[in-house]
């Protein structure tokens, strides 16, 4: 396992309109590097996951459960377990999730 890695050097494993996501899988996590056009979409889903959302650049709405907020860059969201949530671009949108337990 690699012990220092660059985002942008993952490679990509799920695509959506506008929207691309690569993963690293550490032993009790998974760190998600998602990138998103303007206007781009996440539907509504769940997991078993908690989640983090950490925004690198762009401004990011969010849905989880029945609050809905503006993310912008230094900001961070948290998923619990089995929550639906989505989200939409407002700008061109660079985040990092972290996953626990591994996805």
């Amino acid at each position: 396992m690699k012990n220092f890695i660059a985002l942008h050097g993952l490679e990509i494993k799920d695509r959506l309109p506008g929207a691309t996501a690569s993963y690293f899988g550490a032993e009790n996590f998974t760190v998600a590097y998602t990138t998103l056009e303007a206007e781009a979409e996440i539907p509504l889903h769940n997991h078993v996951n908690e989640a983090v959302d950490i925004i690198l650049e762009g401004e990011l709405e969010m849905r989880i459960g029945n609050e809905t907020g503006i993310l912008k860059p230094g900001m961070m969201s948290f998923v619990p377990s089995g929550i639906m949530h989505g989200a939409k671009a407002i700008t061109n949108c660079k985040t990092v999730t972290i996953l626990y337990p591994k996805r």
